[in-house]
């Protein structure tokens, strides 16, 4: 062996250590197959392990190459649905904003302070001006901010706790100046952390629903009229002021107002003048209240007036009497004034009731009780009133009874001719006999009718009444001359009085020409033609017309030559003082003025023998009084009419 023999391999030299071989020894064949079977040995080992490890590396590649395919593919997926997904919210996002471009709706976001951060178009387009003036500000800072309280303390509640809310509608005045409303919805915004960095939502105009709205509240609450709070929300007071003095021990004054002669205005002028006089009272009534008094209007020509506070009986008339003289002032309309009055009646928390029904009834009462006793006045509530408005109410509902039950009756009076003496006319006057009472007097049941709204049925019961007389009298071959039938205000601007005198003449088979229709002065002189074609029609009937009480009114000449009057009738006021020089001088001049209108001059209320001569004097036509004959039932009269 050489000395690179010698020094060979670490490996080889061990391996021959192992076997018990040198190499500079002799060869030992056994030992060098064992050595030879051993390198062998290890070759394979070598090959086995570069085969397994190739293996092992032939299969890494094969997953890695597999992997990295599948890899790629859900890279390719992942990368396709991300397209999908990114141009997807590009379309929402399209779409989203053009609805909120398009919509009614505007949106909106805020900071954590309640500034403003963003505004849609659709809010710079209903404000009016530009976005950089409204952001920034809190909705409360907004120009002609307005909300109710319970909605802005609901919106303030919900913002402190982070809530959403809902429907928060508040007033803003745009750039033109003009008031809108709008409606507001939002959610708080709360970041990765949880924590608030604002609120964002929508919002819309909501200006015409509010306003309308707002509207029917008011006609709800309030009288269109005349702006005053109307019946409802008097209820309302009334109990809340009850309950105030029930609590403090207090005291305060109910006053029911109703104005005199405005059915006359209203009915003989037109609604319109009758709304001016409604409206003017309340505007008085205002001025000349305290601003804690309350004052409403009940419906019609009725007032009330809620006076609180310590008050006494004499502070009560003072404030009526000032209320009345307010009521009072002409009132212009289209330069002409019209002219009412007031009757007031009081009721006084504690002293009369403690309930707000029953004083509301007292002081209704208390009303009725000062219209009775001249109007124009005021009247407090008493016991015997009370047992009063009792018993009128009873002879109202008596009163409706009689128009079928019975009760009622005409007696009639005759008018003679002067310089015949012979009957040229008779008038129908109405009578009732009360099943207690007996007879009451006209005046109070007339009155009565009128003042509950029964007066054109009144009237109606006695045109037919009179008619169906008329028809009875012929029948029985008697010839009643023509029958006068007092006119009420109410009936000439009725709708029906025409219907029913053509149904009433139809019925009875009579002729206009029987019926003659009286109408005061007062009356003629407060319609200012608004009843002219209703007259003339009625003439076209054959209807004859007179003017009652000549002398009372301030009717003009125009006027009176306007009307189809056939006759003027004297007023008895002055034929009761004949032959008096006054009344001689006024008594020629009525005579005088109806003979150069072409109407016959009649007296009325003669009553002896002086006044009947100076009429003759006078050259009057016709005369009706106790001195010629007094009111008669039918059948008595009947007699008259016989001679």
């Amino acid at each position: 062996m050489s000395e690179g023999a010698e020094a060979g391999h670490p490996l080889l030299r061990r391996q021959l250590r192992r076997l018990g071989l040198q190499l500079q020894a002799s060869p030992d064949l056994q030992g060098w197959q064992a050595f030879v079977s051993r390198v062998s040995r290890a070759y394979a080992e070598a090959d086995q392990d570069r085969y397994l490890m190739e293996r092992s590396q032939a299969l890494a590649s094969e997953e890695m190459a597999t992997l990295n395919q599948a890899l790629r593919h859900e890279r390719d997926l992942l990368e396709s649905r991300v397209a999908e997904r990114t141009e997807a919210l590009r379309r929402s996002e399209g779409r989203l904003a053009s609805l909120v471009s398009l919509s009614s709706d505007w949106v909106w976001e805020q900071d954590t302070q309640g500034r403003l951060t963003y505004l849609s178009e659709g809010a710079v387009l209903t404000a009016g001006m530009p976005a950089a003036t409204l952001l920034g500000r809190r909705a409360q800072e907004l120009d002609g901010f307005e909300c109710d309280d319970q909605t802005a303390q609901r919106y303030m509640q919900a913002c402190a706790q982070h809530q959403p809310f809902r429907d928060v509608v508040h007033g803003v005045r745009i750039a033109d100046g003009s008031l809108r409303f709008v409606s507001i919805s939002g959610e708080p915004v709360f970041d990765a952390e949880g924590a608030f960095v604002g609120y964002r939502g929508v919002g819309t105009d909501v200006t015409a629903a509010t306003l309308a709205s707002r509207q029917l509240t008011l006609m709800a609450r309030f009288d269109v009229l005349t702006g005053l709070p109307n019946r409802a929300q008097f209820i309302e007071e009334l109990d809340r002021v009850v309950a105030r003095a029930r609590r403090a021990e207090g005291q305060f004054g109910l006053c029911f107002i109703d104005l005199d002669g405005f059915k006359q205005v209203n009915d003989l002028h037109g609604h319109a003048a009758g709304d001016e006089v409604l409206r003017v009272t309340a505007a008085r009534l205002r001025e000349e209240l305290r601003q804690s008094d309350f004052v409403a209007r009940l419906g019609g020509d009725e007032f009330v007036v809620l006076l609180p506070g310590k008050v006494t009986p004499a502070g009560l008339a003072r404030a009526g009497e000032k209320m009345l003289r307010a009521i009072a002032q002409p009132i212009d309309f289209e330069g002409q004034p019209l002219h009412v009055q007031g009757s007031i009646g009081i009721a006084l928390y504690p002293e009369d009731s403690t309930e707000a029904r029953h004083l509301v009834e007292q002081a209704d009462a208390a009303m009725y009780l000062a219209k009775q006793e001249g109007k124009n006045q005021v009247r407090f509530y008493t016991g015997a009133l009370a047992r009063n408005v009792a018993r009128q109410f009873a002879m109202e509902l008596d009163l409706r009874r009689s128009f079928s039950a019975g009760g009622l009756e005409l007696h009639f009076q005759p008018r003679i001719e002067l310089t015949s003496g012979r009957m040229s006319g008779v008038e129908a006057l109405v009578r009732w006999e009360h099943p207690e009472r007996g007879p009451v007097p006209p005046a109070e049941f007339v009155l009565l009718a009128e003042e509950r709204g029964l007066i054109v049925q009144l009237g109606r019961w006695v045109l037919d009444a009179a008619c169906r007389q008329i028809r009875r009298w012929r029948d029985a071959g008697l010839r009643p001359p023509r029958c006068a039938i007092n006119l009420s205000a109410h009936q000439l601007v009725s709708d029906a009085l025409f219907d029913d005198m053509c149904h009433a003449l139809e019925r009875h088979g009579l002729e206009g020409s029987a019926i003659e229709l009286e109408l005061t002065e007062a009356v003629i002189t407060a319609q200012h033609g608004r009843a002219d074609a209703l007259l003339l029609r009625l003439r076209a009937l054959g209807v004859h017309m007179a003017i009652d009480d000549f002398g009372t009114g301030t009717s003009s000449l125009s006027m009176l030559h306007r009307l189809p009057a056939q006759a003027l009738k004297v007023d008895r006021s002055f034929v009761g003082r004949l032959p008096e020089d006054d009344a001689l001088s006024v008594t020629r001049g009525a005579i005088a003025l109806a003979h150069g209108l072409g109407m016959r001059a009649v007296a009325e209320g003669v009553e002896s023998a002086a006044q009947l001569q100076a009429l003759k004097e006078l050259s009057c036509d016709e005369a009706q009084g106790y001195l010629l004959g007094r009111p008669l039932p039918a059948d008595a009269f009947a007699a008259h009419l016989r001679s």
